[in-house]
């Protein structure tokens, strides 16, 4: 038998039932956001600027935190003696190179597709 409830308690039990529903989606979640990930890497990998090719396939995702994931290009070109400056911040911010925004860029021109392989994966 269904659990009676007063109209007082309404928003309390509705905020439980809420509750129980973002945990018991956790994982579904997560597997959604890393297809949104993942597509949108691979359309950086295959419009990324080339020379040796090593800068599209240094892309990755980090997962740090739930409900997130960041993407970015591991590759790294020297900044004079130890440092090292990744290649993605030098083309994704220098204003007079002929790459500024490119990640940007993608992933405006391709929303939809990304955010489409985040629903297909949460509607599977």
């Amino acid at each position: 038998m269904a659990k009676q409830t007063s109209l007082e308690n309404l928003a309390d039990n509705l905020d439980e039932i809420f509750k129980d529903f973002i945990h018991s989606s956790f994982e579904k979640r997560q597997e959604a956001l890393q297809a949104g990930a993942e597509a949108y890497i691979a359309i950086l990998e295959s419009t990324a600027p080339r020379d040796t090719g090593e800068y599209a396939q240094s892309f990755r995702v980090k997962t740090k935190y739930k409900d997130r994931r960041y993407v970015g290009n591991i590759k790294t070109v020297s900044g004079g003696g130890k440092d090292s400056i990744p290649l993605s911040n030098i083309l994704e911010y220098d204003k007079e190179g002929k790459h500024f925004g490119f990640m940007r860029q993608t992933f405006d021109n391709n929303e939809s597709t990304i955010f489409n392989a985040i629903k297909n994966k949460l509607n599977n």
